[in-house]
């Protein structure tokens, strides 16, 4: 157990300080900026920290302990490391299952912000869920869940599930919040519609206008920007 938890807190270690390095401190003004200097930034943008991430795994793996790896670089300052932590964690699906529901509500209601919710939502949680069969239980969970970020991920874990979505539970999940003020669960509900109206462009179209009274202004435009 000692020695386990030696090698993660080694592992996510080299990692930051790989991070670290290659960063460009005058970028990181700008970076916090564009996320309302909620975080602190190595200076680190995507092509060069997806670079780093593929040299490092490369030379070291992946990390044997992969829950507690992502649970260490969460707790890292610099947002740099969540973004790694959830490159590791879309890397590792296959190896999640709904035993990691917890793992999941955590990485979203910790250091909570778009970036790493729209990341976590649809592409991990929704992935495993999808897997396991179990998406209407999670959903139905998170969308009554007092925090917002919850009710968001609810709404988006079938943003990527095209032709496999549930419309019935889709629908159902947005009207459980039409009547959120809060701007991150109305802005996911018309994403949400967006996407799935690429595949049931009338079935998006009907509900919208059936419900329209009860949807948010911004629901609605989102919902058929592409109508």
């Amino acid at each position: 157990m000692l020695a386990s938890a030696r090698s993660t807190n080694d592992y996510v270690q080299r990692l930051v300080e790989a991070l670290s390095q290659a960063a460009d401190p005058f970028q990181a003004p700008d970076m916090e900026r564009y996320m309302r200097d909620q975080f602190r930034f190595f200076g680190l943008k995507t092509p060069e920290r997806t670079s780093v991430l593929r040299t490092f795994l490369a030379e070291e793996g992946m990390p044997l302990d992969v829950r507690g790896t992502v649970r260490a670089l969460w707790e890292q300052d610099a947002r740099e490391c969540q973004y790694v932590a959830c490159a590791l964690l879309l890397k590792s699906k296959k190896t999640l299952s709904m035993d990691d529901e917890p793992l999941f509500e955590h990485l979203i209601t910790a250091k909570s912000w778009w970036d790493t919710v729209d990341s976590i939502a649809p592409n991990v949680a929704g992935a495993v869920s999808l897997q396991a069969k179990a998406t209407r239980p999670l959903a139905l969970q998170w969308i009554e869940s007092d925090n917002f970020w919850l009710q968001r991920s609810a709404i988006l874990l079938q943003l990527k599930y095209k032709e496999h979505t549930d419309e019935a539970l889709l629908f159902d999940l947005v009207l459980r919040r039409a009547s959120s003020t809060e701007f991150f669960v109305r802005k996911a509900a018309g994403w949400a519609l967006r996407q799935y109206a690429y595949v049931q462009p009338h079935h998006v179209h009907a509900f919208v206008t059936q419900h329209r009274s009860e949807l948010s202004g911004l629901t609605v435009r989102e919902a058929l920007k592409h109508a």
